[in-house]
């Protein structure tokens, strides 16, 4: 029987070496999914940036470097850069194609809001240059008005399809444009060399600066010092392309952005992205420098010594950090110069959730921070939902401006795309809407406040439908959770009434004024609404229409309609409410005539205790690199070298969903200061009091000029005749004026 026993192990043996075997095949094959698992997901990754950059060169300066869009835009949301025409009206282009093929140049003018068609042109032959760059010449041959801006739409036929570039153009004598350029260049570099920084004095408005350097905000008064980057010493990095923001005969306004690199305490490479905006005026000696802002923005990197006892180091950059965290704070999410980051303390995990940079070999369009990313939730497995919105760098929807609702997935590593709503307006537009309302509830149905109307969209299904229209952003509040919202319905049955809605449970409650009395949301206190009450007669109009209101209670109400504060005073009324997080500030006023006059100050303390939050802001101050932004945690971070994971982002082009996201035609009036829109109001008087505090202009819907800060002339030789007769007899009624002008221009009331 030993043989047979021996025969029976053997068969035993075989079998499991045949079992293993299998295990064997089976893991190998496994892992070979596993791994061509893994390089679909390198595919899935985002795709390179493809599009190609068109610059302006004036004489032999490149300007206005602008980026490319995959649809039309609407123009009157396209601001942009100027352009300036000389007399010759002959513009050179250059093309930096990158990797794509450029067959061919259409250009487009039209007026500034977009409705009329001046002219349009094709170009099929380009010149290629030493560089690699293609350029053509272009001759407007249009009759365009002087001093009038029109838009410029460029059309490049390439490998990828037509793809469309905005700037806008005028025609304006004596403007000295390459003087400016070259200036704003010459200023950038010299702050770079420590020795050719002091040629700059002469240009400064130095005062004393005993308070510390942030290099997140240097001004004209900053001192020689900061602005020659105090002892960061940094190199240039990545040269950038200067802007023209605005352009007169007296004034231009030009922003420069650019990278620069410095050396920390243990000699690794930090990079920083720069922005500096550039306000001058030239004379027959010499450009004199008006106003100068610079901020610098450390791009975030695990690599250097960001974790301590003391909590997570940001660098430098401004002290309003986009953050959340889940119940506990044991993951805590954040937003940094257009990247989004999460950092679980305890196992000093870092992971990159969202980026359109590139590891290596960027170039401006990787780098381009038109975009903004608002945080919805970070739950308990680390899993975030966010909201992406503006230009897209890169990527299936790469050309684009819109919005996209992402998921992160702690477990797979993976950004999920769950949708993507494309739009005709630039980035600094739909920050001015969905900054406003941007929130996705427990059911996965997305909320935006666009063009004036609430829209949800249901993420899974791809539908959407208009919950309210005819929203004045000015009468719409939210709270800091996003979880409720508020506003004064402006039209049809329910008109005067407040609508308050809950986006988690979908419920809405209208609150109505009594008669002869007004509504007014003015913010939330937590997720209680805070909504004031007024009279008819306390709205006051003055000789030239202007109304002030004075609001004599408000109230701090529940959702279920519970009152926990009503706040009066007897023979005042109040103005000018600003609802915060921490407190609630407003004006007591009296009144005087047909206008209110402030007797005091008062405000009203949030009473949410601020202890709860495991997460804070901290600034402190180095010798190096002046102040630096810190998050502090109550979580004790583990301070041995983080581990940085980088996710994957799966993003599908059949994801889109198309909103109406055209704005009513309205009476609306923008203040552009400082190389973007600062302000959007429906009061001219007050647009012009904010431009000229802000060294800005006013435009109105159409992207005309209503106001220009400085552009003064000493002299004007006016021809009696070519004034309508109704100006001449100084009727200062503005309907009758607006009758006899017609369509010769628009009567504004600036009154104040």
């Amino acid at each position: 029987s030993q043989p047979h026993r021996r025969e029976n192990d053997m068969k035993k043996i075989l079998r499991k070496g045949a079992i293993l075997l299998v295990i064997f095949v089976a893991v190998v094959a496994c892992t070979s999914l596993l791994m061509n698992s893994q390089s679909t997901d390198n595919r899935s990754d985002m795709n390179d940036a493809t599009l190609p950059e068109v610059m302006v060169k004036l004489g032999s300066t490149q300007a206005n470097k602008m980026y490319g869009y995959r649809q039309q835009m609407q123009t009157d949301f396209m601001r942009g850069s100027i352009t300036p025409l000389d007399t010759t009206k002959k513009l050179t282009f250059e093309i930096n194609p990158y990797t794509d093929t450029v067959t061919g140049l259409a250009y487009e003018v039209r007026t500034s809001d977009g409705s009329k068609v001046m002219e349009n042109r094709k170009i099929k032959n380009l010149t290629k240059e030493e560089n690699g760059y293609l350029s053509t010449e272009i001759e407007i041959g249009s009759d365009l008005r002087m001093n009038q801006e029109y838009s410029l739409q460029i059309t490049l036929d390439t490998s990828e399809g037509e793809v469309y570039y905005y700037t806008r153009v005028v025609s304006r004598t004596q403007l000295n444009t390459e003087a400016y350029l070259q200036f704003v260049k010459d200023f950038s570099s010299k702050c770079l060399d420590k020795e050719q920084a002091d040629t700059l004095t002469g240009y400064l408005e130095a005062e004393d600066t005993t308070s510390g350097t942030n290099f997140n905000n240097i001004t004209i008064s900053s001192g020689l010092s900061n602005i020659s980057w105090g002892s960061l010493s940094p190199k240039m990095y990545m040269e950038g392309v200067p802007l023209i923001d605005d352009i007169n005969e007296t004034t231009a306004s030009i922003t420069l952005n650019y990278q620069v690199s410095a050396q920390d305490d243990e000699d690794k490479t930090e990079i920083y992205d720069v922005t500096e905006f550039y306000r001058m005026r030239y004379t027959e000696t010499r450009i004199m420098l008006l106003d100068f802002k610079r901020s610098a923005t450390k791009v975030f990197d695990p690599s250097q010594t960001v974790v301590s006892d003391a909590g997570l180091l940001l660098g430098i950059r401004n002290k309003n950090v986009t953050y959340a965290s889940n119940s506990d704070g044991k993951i805590v999410v954040f937003e940094q110069d257009g990247d989004l980051w999460s950092y679980a303390p305890s196992s000093g995990k870092i992971t990159r959730i969202f980026s359109f940079r590139k590891d290596e070999n960027n170039d401006s369009r990787y780098v381009r921070t038109e975009h903004d990313i608002k945080i919805i939730r970070v739950s308990d497995s680390g899993d975030v939902d966010f909201v992406l919105y503006g230009y897209m760098n890169r990527g299936v929807h790469e050309g684009y401006s819109g919005v996209c609702v992402y998921h992160y997935n702690s477990d797979r590593n993976v950004v999920e795309e769950k949708v993507f709503i494309p739009s005709t307006e630039s980035y600094e537009f739909l920050k001015e809407d969905l900054g406003t309302l941007t929130y996705v509830n427990k059911n996965n149905q997305l909320f935006l406040l666009f063009a004036q109307k609430l829209y949800q969209v249901d993420i899974e299904t791809g539908t959407s439908q208009v919950l309210e229209e005819g929203i004045k952003q000015n009468h719409f509040v939210v709270s800091d959770t996003k979880a409720h919202a508020a506003w004064l319905i402006e039209s049809g049955d329910d008109a005067g009434k407040i609508r308050e809605i809950e986006f988690d449970s979908l419920k809405t409650r209208d609150i109505s004024p009594e008669s002869g009395k007004n509504l007014r949301a003015l913010g939330f206190m937590n997720e209680d609404l805070v909504y004031g009450i007024l009279s008819d007669e306390d709205i006051l109009t003055d000789a030239n229409g202007h109304e002030t209101e004075g609001i004599s209670t408000f109230r701090i109400e529940s959702f279920k309609g519970k009152v926990k504060k009503e706040y009066r005073q007897d023979g005042l009324y109040i103005t000018n409410v600003t609802v915060g997080s921490t407190m609630m500030e407003f004006e007591l006023s009296a009144k005087s005539g047909n206008a209110y006059t402030v007797q005091k100050k008062d405000n009203i303390m949030n009473n949410k205790k601020a202890s709860g939050s495991q997460i804070d802001v901290a600034l402190i101050t180095t010798n190096r690199a002046g102040t630096l932004i810190r998050l502090t945690m109550t979580q004790k971070p583990e301070t041995d070298s983080p581990l940085l994971v980088c996710s994957k982002i799966e993003s599908t082009e059949d994801s889109s969903v198309t909103l109406d996201t055209t704005v009513p035609q309205g009476e609306l009036y923008y203040v552009y200061a400082y190389g973007s829109l600062d302000r959007i109001y429906t009061d001219p008087a007050a647009a012009v009091k904010r431009a000229d505090a802000q060294t800005g202009v006013v435009l109105n819907r159409a992207q005309q000029y209503v106001w220009e800060r400085g552009n003064k002339k000493t002299k004007l030789q006016m021809n009696i005749e070519d004034v309508p007769e109704s100006i001449r007899t100084a009727n200062w009624k503005k309907k009758e004026l607006q009758d006899s002008l017609g369509d010769m221009g628009t009567v504004i009331d600036l009154t104040g």
